[in-house]
């Protein structure tokens, strides 16, 4: 497998856990995963692989692809490219996210582009996203304005909406958005591995690893399921003593984002109902030096899942000879992997110490098909969870009611 997770201070309140709902969860769950009931399955194939690669080698060819998006239509894009070690070859175009409506942002951005040579990406699933709707006419008419030669594509559901009206009016390059995977759940879809395609990762081997994680949870009627999401039980059983905060805290820089994406996944899918709980970002070791003082001091309502990789043999040393008996002597002919490492460990054991639930991911590298795997780790997770507590992990009816104000005060 390519990662491996370790549990810290939940043996009881596994144990407490209601382990009947536990296997039929399971059972539905498995049975789900088995028959691919689920569309965000479903398009790991080959077919929808290759095309997305061939379109993501034409927009390689542009200096700029601007990404017009909000929500899961940005977040899993991001969170792939973020994956990709910086281009510094300059081989890939220069990849932007315009996720906000804040004007000083997008006004900075366009600023700065030649439209001669970017093509833009306008992606919501409904079509009717009102934000992504403004910033595309927005840019529009710069575009305009400017007689710039700019490429439009547009990812959207194929059925009537304002978006698909201005697509087939404008005669833009059309993408179908598979109309039973909900935004947050796109990340594995043409929506997170368009843009991971255009910086070179290899789509092929991020969907392989998601592939081989459900094989591994399904494989000889599930025999493996229990090591993976016991935690997960975990983390039900904690809700049900308030421990409602659930920490996720990687120490990698390129796995920020992926925290992001988490955040959205895990609070829209099972915020419902007065249930569920609420997911904290955090950054190691940054945030050691401003959160952990909370996390270990604070309230005990908080679940920690802790994201690392494994010990790095790095050839690069600091040179931090400043005489003997100086503090940083410690340091000199180390390197910062090791230093990361450590620090990492360090506030594992001081959570451990302090008796608050934890888990550990040890991923083997930040490879594709890692990554593939642990993004599958949670969106199963998500779902399962949103099981045990019975909310639907697909809808997120609470937030229609602020769109529908928001469309109200424009029409005054």
């Amino acid at each position: 497998m390519y990662f491996s997770q370790t549990l810290y201070n939940l043996e009881e309140c596994i144990s407490r856990s209601d382990k009947k709902k536990y296997l039929s969860v399971k059972e539905k769950l498995l049975n789900e995963v088995s028959s691919k009931f689920h569309d965000f399955i479903n398009v790991l194939n080959k077919k929808n692989i290759k095309e997305i690669e061939t379109i993501g080698g034409k927009l390689r060819k542009f200096k700029n692809v601007i990404f017009l998006g909000t929500g899961g239509s940005s977040l899993g894009g991001k969170t792939l490219v973020s994956l990709k070690e910086k281009s510094i070859t300059g081989k890939s175009p220069n990849i932007f996210f315009i996720e906000n409506i804040d004007l000083g942002s997008i006004d900075e951005l366009i600023s700065k582009i030649d439209f001669n040579r970017t093509a833009i990406v306008v992606i919501s699933k409904s079509g009717e996203t009102i934000e992504t709707l403004a910033q595309f006419f927005y840019i529009r008419d710069h575009i305009k304005k400017n007689n710039f030669f700019t490429k439009f594509l547009i990812i959207t559901e194929n059925k009537k909406s304002t978006l698909k009206a201005i697509q087939e009016q404008e005669n833009f390059e059309f993408i179908e958005h598979c109309s039973g995977i909900g935004g947050r759940f796109s990340v594995l879809s043409v929506v997170g591995l368009l843009p991971a395609s255009i910086v070179g990762l290899k789509i092929t081997d991020l969907s392989y690893g998601a592939k081989y994680f459900l094989n591994e949870i399904t494989k000889n009627d599930g025999k493996y399921f229990d090591q993976y999401f016991l935690s997960s039980l975990a983390q039900v059983s904690l809700m049900e003593k308030d421990v409602n905060i659930c920490v996720i805290m990687p120490y990698v820089d390129r796995l920020i984002n992926f925290s992001l994406w988490f955040r959205q996944l895990w609070a829209e899918s099972i915020g419902k109902n007065n249930r569920g709980s609420t997911p904290l970002t955090a950054v190691g070791t940054v945030d050691q030096h401003s959160q952990l003082q909370l996390f270990l001091d604070g309230p005990k309502d908080k679940f920690f899942t802790i994201i690392g990789h494994k010990k790095k043999k790095t050839k690069t040393k600091i040179d931090c000879s400043f005489g003997k008996n100086n503090i940083f002597e410690i340091l000199h002919k180390k390197n910062l992997d090791l230093l990361l490492y450590y620090e990492m460990k360090a506030t594992i054991m001081t959570i451990r110490k302090h008796k608050l639930p934890i888990r550990f991911f040890e991923l083997n590298n930040i490879s594709e098909r890692t990554i593939g795997a642990l993004i599958m780790f949670f969106l199963i997770e998500t779902i399962f969870c949103c099981y045990l507590i019975d909310v639907d992990p697909f809808s997120q009816p609470a937030v229609e009611e602020g769109k529908k104000i928001t469309k109200n005060l424009l029409q005054q």
